[in-house]
C-alpha cells in the first residue's frame, strides 16, 4: 500500500515561478544583518562587509532550516510515511530554470531574525569576550574602545568630569553616553558643579548634556563597585 506524502511541520509545498533571484534567496542573510546592525555598536562599515555577513547569515539560516526539515522528515519516516518536505536553496542557485519557495524563503527569513537576536545578546553581552578571559586566552574587553568598555560597566555610575578649558568640575551619574570617544557626549543626572581650581560649589542641575574636546576633558570615578 502507498502511503500518502504528509510533513509533521506542514512543508512548503508552494512555490512562486520567477527567474532565480540571489537577491531573493539571501533576504533572510540581509535582513538578520541590518537587525544586528542596528542593536549593537560598531564602528562604519563597508557596504562588501555587509554583504559578506549578510552572505554568511544566510547561509547560516538555511543551514538551521536543513537541520529542522532532516528532523522532520527523520520523524515523517519514522511514521512510516514518504517526506515531501524537502529544501530547494541549492538547487535553486545552480538551476535558473528552479521555481523559488516563497515560503521556504519566508521560513528561512524567521530563522533569521531569531539568530540576529541571539547573535546580538551575545555581541552585547560580551559572552564570547568574557568566556575568552576565563580561559585566558585573550584580554580584549569587547568593545569598540575603553570609552565605551568604562562607562558601560555595571560598577561605575558616579563620576567626575573636570571641564579643563572653563575651569569647571562637574559630579554626578551616568544617565546616557556616546557609543565611542570620538565623540564623547555624556548626560549626567543630579549635578553638582564646581570651580575646578578653587573646588567652590557654584550650583546644582538636575542634568547636564555634555560634550567637550578631548584634550579638555578628564574623568574620574571616585568609586568602582561596592564599597568593603
Amino acid at each position: 500500500m502507498e502511503c500518502n506524502s504528509i510533513s509533521i511541520l506542514g512543508g512548503p509545498n508552494a512555490t512562486f515561478r520567477t527567474n532565480n533571484s540571489i537577491t531573493t534567496y539571501f533576504f533572510p542573510g540581509i535582513i538578520s544583518s541590518l537587525i544586528i546592525d542596528n542593536l549593537i555598536s560598531h564602528r562604519e562599515r563597508e557596504f562588501k562587509i555587509f554583504l559578506l555577513y549578510s552572505f554568511i547569515l544566510g547561509l547560516a539560516s538555511y543551514f538551521i532550516l536543513y537541520i529542522i526539515i532532516s528532523i522532520n522528515n527523520f520523524l515523517v519516516i519514522l511514521r512510516g510515511l514518504i517526506p515531501s518536505w524537502k529544501v530547494s536553496f541549492l538547487n535553486s542557485l545552480i538551476d535558473k530554470k528552479a521555481d523559488i519557495n516563497i515560503k521556504e524563503v519566508v521560513i528561512a527569513t524567521l530563522i533569521a531574525i531569531i539568530l540576529a537576536l541571539l547573535i546580538s545578546a551575545l555581541i552585547n553581552h560580551r559572552l564570547l569576550h568574557k568566556f575568552a578571559k576565563k580561559l585566558k586566552i585573550s584580554k580584549r574587553f569587547g568593545q569598540l574602545d575603553v570609552w565605551s568598555y568604562v562607562l558601560d560597566s555595571p560598577d561605575i555610575d558616579w563620576v567626575i568630569i573636570r571641564d579643563l578649558e572653563n575651569d569647571l568640575m562637574y559630579q554626578g551619574w551616568i544617565e546616557a553616553f556616546s557609543d565611542t570617544y570620538d565623540t564623547n557626549e555624556l548626560f549626567i543626572r543630579d549635578v553638582k558643579v564646581y570651580k575646578n581650581s578653587t573646588a567652590e560649589e557654584l550650583y546644582f542641575m538636575q542634568g547636564i548634556y555634555i560634550t567637550k574636546d578631548k584634550t579638555n576633558l578628564i574623568m574620574e570615578f571616585p568609586q568602582i563597585g561596592t564599597p568593603p
